[in-house]
């Protein structure tokens, strides 16, 4: 009779391998129901959770970062990013504020820092910086802005027979408010006066006529009236001379004007009124 040496039964293994066995053969089991457990959690019962997780945080923060942090389970984060959200969301505010209230940038800054007192400063020093130098780019282009007496302006003469475009300066001075240098045929009419002041003329190019320049010039009183040469002017002295200048030379008259008794103050006109230098 033979044996069935390759068949035996599990009661006949050793005990220490027996144990081995079970401890193996649960752990398996165990790990198979935990894995079904998960797989069950995680197809059914996550989800719901994780939903009424998130509606909970976004319930109770206001910024991403808060309710990252309350989803991720750690809720002291999520206050500190609520926090800071909220405080760079207040410096936002002021910001664009101050950027409403005020143009100046350092202005705009001490707004942003509370210090309003500095920004109102700031901005009154550049509105004023920006009107001086809108009033000097235009110095001289108006009766309310006129250059100070005496300042020498660049002009062309154009209107000459050969069409040819000479460069000069006019300039002038002496200004006489009554002006008394006329003799008893050349009175100023009843009510009115005699003004005068001093025209400079320097030729930058060749062929500059003085004579003619000067008649260039006119007198504006302060309501914008605008007055010619009276013809007292031919008597003044020293009278613009007739001359036609070369370059670099220059010459002067007394130009006169009749007004109004009542007229002080205005400006000198070169070039049909377009330059303006003050007399007053």
């Amino acid at each position: 009779m033979i044996k069935n040496t390759t068949t035996r039964s599990f009661r006949s293994w050793p005990r220490p391998l027996r144990i081995l066995s079970l401890v193996a053969a649960g752990v398996l089991a165990l790990a198979i129901i935990g894995a079904s457990a998960f797989a069950g959690y995680t197809a059914f019962l996550a989800p719901p959770l994780a939903k009424a997780q998130q509606e909970q945080c976004d319930h109770s923060f206001s910024s991403d970062a808060g309710r990252a942090a309350c989803v991720a389970g750690h809720p002291d984060k999520a206050k500190a990013a609520d926090r800071t959200a909220a405080q760079l969301a207040k410096q936002h505010a002021l910001v664009k504020r101050c950027q409403s209230q005020y143009d100046d940038l350092t202005a705009q800054t001490d707004c942003a820092n509370g210090d309003t007192a500095s920004a109102d400063a700031d901005q009154a020093a550049a509105d004023k910086a920006a009107a001086d130098a809108e009033k000097a780019a235009t110095a001289g282009q108006s009766y309310d802005n006129p250059v100070a007496v005496g300042t020498h302006v660049s002009m062309q003469n154009t209107n000459r027979l050969d069409g040819s475009v000479v460069t000069y300066s006019e300039w002038i001075s002496g200004f006489n408010a009554d002006w008394r240098g006329y003799d008893e045929f050349e009175a100023p009419d009843a009510g009115m006066k005699y003004v005068a002041f001093v025209v400079h003329v320097q030729a930058t190019d060749a062929g500059v006529d003085a004579g003619a320049i000067a008649y260039d010039a006119s007198f504006t009183d302060a309501t914008g009236n605008v007055y010619d040469h009276a013809d007292a002017e031919f008597e003044a002295k020293p009278q613009m001379p007739q001359v036609t200048l070369g370059a670099g030379q220059q010459t002067s008259g007394v130009v006169v004007f009749q007004v109004p008794a009542s007229v002080s103050t205005g400006v000198a006109t070169f070039g049909d009124g377009t330059v303006f230098e003050a007399v007053r």
